[in-house]
């Protein structure tokens, strides 16, 4: 395998585990026998950015500048495509991409593209994510694109969800596998259906439980478009 000449750029620090989260699949996602056949990455691990679930709620400060702001350093430091670990962010995409010159993945979309593709029997999805994410719609927006639906659980669940989340942000695990998915069953109605993990701190959360239920973890899916990125980039070069 050849090395990958592409840089790829990572606006992190929301939250910084689920930011090395991303890096570690990036990681186990890349066939390399060596170090130098990994990705060149680089982290901006930027906890200046606002909470975005509390500015979508109305009750914090709005994140797009400091968004924009590790955008354009990572561009600067040399990135050719960069990647958002946040599901909640991707609310501001469309404000932030105007200032991108290089390639800024959507990660909603490429898990929306990606379940088309590759899981064309499921056309009901049950969302798993942050109020800001919930509230915004951005999941059901993109899936409605591509004929595909999004249920989401009542605002008492909503809240419990979110407690999770902020759980694990302060490095806490203290969910336990049956109350994970009790919750969830509520929604199933005997339903073999699938999970979105709509929130990258709970990509964390349930390989720590080790969550049962069938589910797709979209910054799994990131990680491996940024690995697929690379290696385009390899065939471009070679058919040079």
């Amino acid at each position: 395998m050849e090395k990958l000449d592409m840089i790829l750029g990572i606006i992190g620090g929301m939250g910084p585990l689920a930011t090395c989260e991303l890096f570690r699949k990036i990681i186990d996602s890349t066939d390399a026998d060596k170090d130098q056949e990994h990705l060149h990455i680089i982290i901006d691990n930027n906890t200046k950015i606002p909470d975005r679930t509390a500015y979508i709620l109305g009750k914090g400060e709005d994140p797009r500048p400091e968004l924009v702001r590790s955008m354009v350093k990572l561009e600067t430091m040399g990135a050719d495509y960069i990647a958002i670990p946040c599901n909640t962010a991707h609310y501001f995409y469309d404000d932030i991409v105007k200032y991108s010159k290089t390639k800024l993945l959507n990660m909603i979309y490429e898990t929306g593209n990606f379940l088309k593709k590759y899981n064309p029997k499921d056309k009901d999805y049950f969302l798993l994510s942050t109020e800001g994410t919930y509230k915004t719609k951005i999941y059901e927006k993109t899936f409605n694109d591509l004929s595909l639906n999004i249920l989401t659980p009542d605002d008492e669940d909503k809240k419990t969800i979110m407690k999770w989340i902020y759980g694990v942000k302060s490095s806490e695990f203290n969910v336990k596998l049956s109350e994970f998915e009790s919750l969830i069953n509520k929604y199933m109605k005997n339903k073999d259906m699938p999970i979105i993990i709509g929130c990258t701190e709970l990509s964390v959360l349930v390989e720590k439980i080790g969550l049962t239920k069938k589910y797709f973890d979209p910054m799994t899916i990131l990680a491996k478009r940024c690995v697929e990125l690379g290696k385009c980039n390899i065939l471009l070069q070679k058919q040079k």
